[in-house]
């Protein structure tokens, strides 16, 4: 076990958790102010943001090194916290730390919607009274099975390539106006009200009425509209509908369909209780600001309370949608045993919805750049496979609404999978001046002709 000579800490004692037991007031150099720290689990969200640096247990392990406020190293990365160390720090008087090189905090490229891992390996859960409720709620859902049947290529619905554009074109407006209804919500739950979530429900129904039409229709939608200036409300429509075709491509019923629809739309809403420098920022976030995102769910938890109408089935995927099934995700690092499968599947739409999509931070990445991710993902056991397999012939290999380049190198875009010849997509030509042309070819009737290039 590494061991730290700077601080000249011993093997681990009988000793009590000195942090989690000690009442003695420390000072935040934050906030200006003494406070003893708590024992209990049970602690609101504001003295959650309190608790980030401060809130090192024995047992957990150091992934970057830790550093007293002088920059004197306390603990080398990848020490294992001891009792004895803890209670070293309490007897020299020391009550806050850095974490990273001396005088900052870590900070950190990653995208937030890729995964994060928080500094230190803490074991800790993140919880409030209502996320302990929730969670005695999830264990008895957790022993009832979602039965999955995937549909079979031949059997999904599909509309003529004409009426596939109408209904796209039809439904981007919808897509607006749903976006629009989520804004409205939001503002009303931002201050506290209690409402009826009649209005989103109706958004929904008529989001899952349309998919029956064609399973390509809502990814289409997605592809073509235009994003809102508030991001935050653009992605949980898209959230939503990627949610509804991946249910539908699943075999679920209708209810479950409707549920998961609508809480892809909610899942995220939290994050308008995000500070915007945080939300909206352009640059690297350091670890105070990822705390605030990886508060979010339960800032979602909390909403989602003060919305009448909601099934429990959509709290928990607020609650979990940004977990992992190898315990990589946050709030708690649950792992798959513990996770809810309707937020499993939410996780694949939001994770492929905010990679397509531009971001203050970087530009979008490619939906066939994305839907590799994924796989990927899946592969090294980050997502559910059976799932990643339903979500790839929901998006296809060449995921609607992408941009090829063919044989004989004309562009074009994506306006349909082949279930059964997934390297031979429906296209629609672009011409010189970007534009779409209107001329239509399905590759899976071209023998000499087939994609050369994706992006």
């Amino acid at each position: 076990m590494p061991q730290d000579s700077s601080i000249g800490f011993d093997e681990p004692t009988s000793l009590e958790n000195a942090e989690a037991t000690s009442t003695r007031p420390r000072k935040d150099s934050r906030h200006g102010d003494t406070r003893p720290r708590k024992s209990s689990s049970l602690i609101s969200l504001d003295e959650l943001r309190c608790e980030f640096i401060e809130s090192i247990r024995a047992g957990m392990t150091a992934m970057d090194d830790i550093y007293s406020e002088d920059g004197i190293l306390l603990l080398s990365a990848g020490s294992r916290i001891t009792p004895r160390f803890l209670q070293l720090l309490r007897e020299r008087g020391i009550f806050h730390v850095q974490i990273g090189t001396p005088g900052t905090i870590t900070e950190s490229p990653i995208d937030p919607d890729d995964d994060y891992v928080l500094p230190i390996d803490i074991g800790y859960e993140f919880q409030t009274p209502r996320t302990r409720a929730l969670d005695k709620k999830l264990d008895g859902a957790l022993m009832l099975p979602v039965k999955i049947n995937s549909i079979k290529g031949w059997r999904r619905p599909r509309l003529s390539i004409d009426d596939l554009k109408n209904e796209a074109a039809q439904g981007v407006e919808q897509h607006a106006a749903t976006t629009t209804a989520v804004s409205d919500i939001c503002d009303a739950l931002r201050s506290g009200r209690k409402i009826s979530s009649s209005d989103l429900r109706k958004q929904i129904n008529h989001f899952v009425n349309i998919s029956t039409f064609d399973f390509d229709l809502l990814p289409l939608i997605v592809a073509m509209k235009n994003c809102n200036d508030e991001y935050l409300y653009d992605h949980c429509v898209n959230v939503a509908l990627l949610t509804l075709s991946l249910a539908a491509q699943l075999g679920l019923d209708r209810e479950s369909v409707t549920e998961l629809g609508l809480g892809g739309l909610l899942q995220d809403i939290g994050m308008i209780r995000v500070p915007e420098s945080i939300r909206l920022s352009a640059g690297d976030l350091g670890g105070r600001e990822w705390h605030e995102i990886h508060l979010h769910p339960l800032h979602t938890v909390e909403m989602l309370s003060s919305l009448t109408g909601i099934p429990q089935s959509v709290k928990f995927i607020g609650y979990q949608a940004h977990e992992r099934i190898d315990g990589s995700g946050y709030p708690n690092h649950r792992r798959a045993e513990k996770l809810h499968m309707y937020s499993r599947i939410v996780s694949l739409a939001d994770v492929f919805a905010a990679m397509t999509s531009d971001r203050p931070y970087r530009i979008a990445m490619s939906p066939y750049q994305a839907a590799k991710t994924i796989l990927l993902k899946g592969t090294a056991n980050h997502f559910d496979r059976t799932l990643v397999r339903g979500f790839l012939d929901t998006v296809a290999l060449f995921p609607i609404g992408s941009t090829v380049t063919l044989s004989d190198e004309t562009l074009a875009r994506v306006l349909r999978a082949n279930p059964d010849t997934h390297t031979k997509p429906v296209v629609e030509a672009i011409g010189e001046d970007g534009e779409l042309t209107g001329r239509v070819i399905d590759l899976s009737n071209q023998e000499e002709l087939t994609v050369i290039k994706a992006g």
